[in-house]
């Protein structure tokens, strides 16, 4: 029991220092890196690094080593067009089963993004984007969608904080979130679904545009 606990808590402490950044997309991580940092041993660590590369957050290259995961430029888009149509969807879905909850759960999300801006606390901001996606998925009713869902967050949010320093891209992605709930509040589907499109995709302007990514990526 205790083994398994400590599993966890190095899988869980690794998967963190990969999705905050502080070991970046494409960059190489080692056994030995990481007993330093986390005063573990390596039978953990090898467990955990097992998980998260089957959950792709790490490669491991035979005769090379272990890599955090890196998506060019054709792969991230199809990473956000997959998204969009799940959390679309899904949304859709949340609206018709549980439209007052997920609205009253998404207007606290978004007044307390609001906040986080204007305090600059930007970690906050970024943690709360990613609890708006999860709240519009995980009241759909529907376990294909939010399993779906759950196989590319932790990706995700990967992507999200290694662009989120940008100021404009914060600022646009807040009034982005403002009228998406702007539409839940009316239940207005087909706007919602263009606002999505706008929001996400990078042929309808979204700053997440590939390109934007690849300069903060490591080789």
């Amino acid at each position: 029991m205790i083994t398994d606990l400590k599993k966890d808590i190095v899988y869980r402490r690794i998967k963190e220092l990969i999705i905050t950044g502080f070991y970046p997309m494409g960059s190489k991580i080692s056994e030995g890196m990481l007993e330093k940092e986390l005063g573990s041993n390596k039978a953990p660590i090898r467990d955990a690094l097992k998980r998260l590369a089957a959950e792709k957050l790490v490669e491991r290259r035979p005769k090379s080593g272990t890599y955090v995961f890196s998506l060019n430029a054709a792969e991230l888009d199809e990473m956000l067009h997959f998204r969009y149509v799940i959390e679309s969807e899904a949304a859709i879905l949340s609206l018709r089963f549980e439209p007052n909850l997920l609205e009253q759960e998404i207007d606290i999300i978004v007044e307390a993004m609001e906040q986080s801006l204007r305090h600059e606390r930007i970690n906050d901001y970024l943690r709360l984007d990613s609890r708006f996606h999860e709240q519009l998925v995980c009241h759909c009713g529907n376990r294909y969608f939010t399993e779906s869902f759950a196989m590319i967050a932790a990706i995700m949010d990967t992507v999200r904080n290694c662009l989120g320093s940008n100021q404009l891209h914060l600022q646009r992605s807040y009034t982005q979130h403002k009228l998406i709930a702007s539409c839940i509040a009316k239940r207005d589907f087909e706007q919602f679904r263009e606002l999505y499109k706008t929001h996400l995709l990078a042929e309808c302007g979204s700053y997440w545009a590939p390109e934007n990514i690849k300069d903060k990526m490591k080789a």
